[in-house]
């Protein structure tokens, strides 16, 4: 996990164009890597694989905000194993808990946290090729008609995950915050931003409705900035949906 070192009074600037809002941070960890399938597997079960596109070194898919935040679920599982404890013991902390990161939090780790000013479109750099895995670099056929026919179908031809940290790290040494799969956060969706709370922590409303970053490997460029915010239903799952893990520093 990287060290992601808070705003210490000096927000940083969430969202884009009018909507673009000051938020404090506070110190906290972020994994370097989506959770992976071989992750997925060691705290779940060696049967309990749900992804689409399979490899141990590739992100876990397919799977839904309930299935990692839920009763049964994926921290559940984490934070009662052994994992959490040696964890904790290394840090030298105790009362040591994943979890899934706030929408705030996550954008501003995309951003390279204390150099969010660098001003990157995408998670590390300006140049997408370099740090993310999209429609356009997936290696999927390109056949004519290609790009045709994906402008008038949501069918996900010839994409597909890929294992992580191949592409270049953002300033953190975090991989892949833009594209290969979208990442789950704790937040509720809003589309009024005004509403999200200014330190860092998640909103929580009503919403059935909870907020996904990052972008995917058949988005668009568009998709995979580190300011577009998405929403789906908490029950969603699909191939381009993982999650990434957080930690709070005490």
């Amino acid at each position: 996990m990287a060290y992601v070192e808070g705003t210490k009074g000096r927000p940083f600037l969430f969202g884009e164009g009018r909507e673009r809002r000051a938020i404090d941070i506070s110190n906290f960890f972020m994994a370097t890597v989506p959770v992976t399938q071989a992750l997925w597997t060691h705290v779940m079960g060696a049967d309990s694989n749900p992804s689409h596109f399979r490899g141990d070194r590739r992100p876990v898919e397919n799977v839904s905000w309930h299935d990692v935040t839920g009763p049964d679920g994926f921290l559940s599982q984490i934070n009662a194993s052994l994992i959490i404890g040696e964890m904790a013991r290394q840090a030298g902390v105790t009362g040591v808990s994943l979890r899934l990161p706030s929408e705030t939090e996550w954008e501003y780790a995309a951003r390279g946290g204390p150099r969010w000013a660098d001003g990157f479109q995408f998670s590390g750099s300006n140049d997408i090729e370099a740090v993310a895995w999209y429609d356009r670099n997936n290696g999927g056929p390109r056949e004519p008609g290609f790009w045709e026919h994906r402008l008038r179908s949501n069918h996900l031809l010839g994409t597909e995950t890929h294992d992580v940290a191949l592409k270049t790290p953002n300033q953190l040494g975090i991989y892949d915050m833009s594209g290969n799969v979208w990442e789950w956060c704790q937040d509720c969706f809003t589309r009024d931003t005004s509403t999200i709370p200014t330190d860092g922590t998640p909103f929580v409303g009503d919403s059935s409705d909870r907020v996904l970053r990052g972008g995917c490997h058949h988005n668009w460029a568009i998709h995979c900035t580190v300011s577009k915010r998405y929403e789906i239903v908490a029950e969603h799952r699909d191939e381009c949906v993982g999650f990434r893990l957080a930690l709070s520093v005490t």
